[in-house]
């Protein structure tokens, strides 16, 4: 590795994917990280198409060809979505005290590793903030007033890095531990129940929208674990105590896992590239939340998982069909009078 790339551990979440698991590997290649944890999940019981696959993503991790140390998590059988992420970053950070997440379908740019090392070790004493995102959700450039990053109560988790005592905190009010998984897999696996340890609605002032203080409130109190996934559990954590997330002001990371295979994001649509973020980093005056990038990541998240969303995902069915909708909502004008309607 050079002597000016990022040395912070990686994580890379995986299962049956080999085509999106082979560009990750190749993306890290560029930084050759020295510490490499792979979670991967088993193959569904009866499918013989998720065993080949899940054997050709663990053969690309043993054909991984610059000098590291690889350790591995693998299922023997499917555990689900929600069990191999969480138990899997239990397994991390009993080893490691932070590190950089990808599940396999999210490709960063080499700027991405630099951008996580140097903030993890401004914000490292820091309790406030929880972590660092790779993608902006489409908040607009302009929003970020010429700074790298924003302060934001919420932030994607396609590609990110964080500590292991924020993790652990997350798990000490979220405990679930999945016992019983593999006995509950199937070719739809069931994942165990969301129970907290403590309610957790938002705190004072951490959210800036109503509809927003009504979603997470919502899924606080949702105990079906498969209604909503890990990340919306995790981002309750954060919003109850008052913490804070980074978000970069530009995409760091491209998500390639839009499609008719993908756990969630199955909506047929072209990755958007990643980006390259210029050094020495622009920070924000002070450790404090961006309402107005946060508002408009409420807005999207709202759009995309919503109750009008959920909504109009069971009324329009067709891949081909959401993309156009997505495409014509999209456009700014069309978006302004929509982010009302999603407001309420």
């Amino acid at each position: 590795m050079a002597a000016d790339d990022p040395d912070v551990p990686v994580v890379l979440i995986a299962f049956n994917r080999p085509r999106v698991t082979q560009r990750v590997i190749d993306a890290w290649r560029e930084v050759r990280p020295s510490r490499v944890f792979v979670v991967a999940d088993g193959p569904r019981p009866g499918n013989a198409e998720d065993v080949d696959k899940c054997a050709a993503v663990r053969a690309i991790i043993d054909g991984i060809d610059w000098e590291c140390t690889v350790e591995k998590r693998y299922a023997e059988s499917n555990i689900g979505l929600e069990a191999n992420v969480e138990l899997g970053l239990d397994w991390v950070f009993d080893h490691v005290d932070r590190a950089i997440v990808f599940e396999d379908d999210c490709i960063p740019d080499p700027s991405f590793f630099r951008f996580c090392e140097e903030l993890l070790d401004r914000y490292a004493d820091d309790d406030r903030v929880w972590f660092v995102a790779g993608d902006k959700k489409l908040v607009p450039q302009e929003y970020f007033k010429g700074r790298s990053y924003a302060f934001s109560t919420w932030a994607s988790v396609w590609g990110w890095a964080t500590w292991g005592d924020r993790w652990k905190r997350h798990r000490a009010v979220f405990p679930r531990d999945h016992a019983g998984a593999a006995e509950r897999a199937g070719a739809t696996p069931r994942t165990a129940d969301a129970v907290r340890t403590e309610p957790a609605p938002p705190a004072p002032g951490a959210l800036t929208t109503e509809a927003g203080r009504r979603h997470f409130l919502k899924v606080s109190q949702t105990p079906d674990g498969d209604h909503y996934g890990w990340d919306h559990h995790l981002w309750v954590t954060i919003i109850s105590q008052g913490g804070l997330c980074v978000t970069p002001s530009l995409y760091l990371v491209e998500n390639d896992g839009f499609g008719p295979d993908a756990t969630h994001t199955r909506a047929n649509r072209q990755p958007r590239p990643a980006q390259q973020m210029p050094f020495p980093l622009v920070h924000p005056p002070e450790v404090a939340l961006d309402r107005d990038v946060e508002t408009e990541l409420e807005l999207v998240l709202l759009r995309i998982d919503g109750r009008l969303s959920r909504i109009a995902k069971q009324v329009v069915r067709p891949l081909w069909l959401r993309k156009v909708v997505r495409r014509v909502i999209t456009q700014p004008l069309v978006w302004k009078v929509v982010r009302r309607l999603v407001a309420r």
